[in-house]
């Protein structure tokens, strides 16, 4: 009964994060040495009201925000700088056009 629960649990934690925008699916996550030549447009910061249980969720709707406001930059490419969930999960990064 309890693995029954958990799976249920994790279906509908999983089911909670939230779409991106096409322009947002085309930001790529990066490092250091990806965006040497690129141009930094700026910070960007996400959070999420998915916490505790679903902090796997809640960081990836974080994520989300934050690669939306990439997007809106004009940014190619993220490098995450703080990721983390528990209750109440964030992320910021910094936002680079590599074009």
């Amino acid at each position: 009964m309890k693995i029954v629960l958990l799976l249920i649990a994790f279906v509908a934690m999983t089911g909670c994060t939230t779409s991106l925008s096409a322009r947002a699916m085309k930001v790529q996550d990066a490092d250091t040495v990806t965006v040497a030549r690129c141009r930094f447009v700026g910070d960007v910061q996400g959070s999420s009201g998915w916490g505790n249980l679903a902090a796997s969720a809640g960081m990836q709707n974080a994520k989300n925000e934050g690669r939306e406001q990439a997007a809106t930059m004009g940014a190619t490419h993220v490098i995450w700088t703080g990721v983390a969930g528990g209750y109440s999960p964030y992320a910021t990064g910094k936002a680079y056009s590599c074009e």
